[in-house]
């Protein structure tokens, strides 16, 4: 079995491997120690509903460097130029949570390669929580 395929060389369509992690009560307060919020939502039952996990926290558990499969060779890095993002519904503390990524296009700019990529967070019963588009530029040589 060869080296796994370069990210910066994924074409449209294709897929990184999914990232799969969980998200305890102790996980989720050590985070929100680190952004100082601890706003109720995060820390407190409320109706009936455990306390949610902290959507910085999503987002960086749903960087593309996360996957197991992310792949760039020395001297090239990938640079974020442009982010949207879709909170679908809150994910309860205690969750486990799995990020996919797929490149959705790719395209050419200033002699630049720029990719953009889908980074979908769901829930182990399959509800999803995150979407984002990014697009990221590659730079360096390698």
């Amino acid at each position: 079995m060869g080296a796994p395929k370069r990210t910066d060389r994924l074409a449209a369509g294709e897929k990184l491997d999914p990232f799969t992690f969980h998200v305890t009560e102790e996980f989720n307060e050590n985070f929100l120690h680190s952004m100082e919020d601890f706003h109720p939502r995060y820390v407190e039952d409320h109706a009936g509903r455990a306390p949610i996990i902290h959507a910085g926290l999503l987002f960086n558990f749903s960087n593309l460097t996360r996957s197991p499969s992310f792949s760039l060779p020395a001297g090239v890095a990938a640079i974020h130029t442009h982010e949207e993002a879709a909170f679908l519904q809150p994910a309860p503390v205690g969750s486990t949570l799995t990020v996919s990524w797929k490149i959705t296009d790719t395209y050419e700019k200033r002699g630049r390669l720029y990719q953009v990529v889908e980074a979908l967070i769901t829930t182990e019963t399959g509800n999803q929580v995150l979407r984002r588009i990014s697009t990221n530029i590659y730079m360096g040589e390698g």
